[in-house]
């Protein structure tokens, strides 16, 4: 599962020029990743880990990554890109 969430986070950047700041993922495979990564005991330990703010969805039938503009900024109305 890490490998494979390393691989995505590479192609996106790749592909984009600029890395990832979201993962979005359902429970069953999160768990998964909390098993294969035991040292790493809190939720923000692993977001801070792979670099990615976690966000589990159900519609996430597969793991995948995207950028997200930071909250206060789509507050303000700002827009990148």
């Amino acid at each position: 599962m890490l490998s494979f969430l390393f691989r995505l986070i590479r192609d996106f950047h790749a592909d984009h020029g600029f890395h990832p700041n979201t993962l979005y993922i359902n429970d069953f495979h999160y768990r998964k990743l909390r098993e294969s990564i035991s040292g790493l005991t809190t939720d923000t330990q692993l977001a801070r880990f792979l670099s990615v703010e976690i966000l589990l969805s159900e519609e996430a039938v597969h793991p995948h990554v995207a950028w997200l503009a930071p909250a206060r900024h789509r507050r303000a109305g700002l827009r990148f890109g």
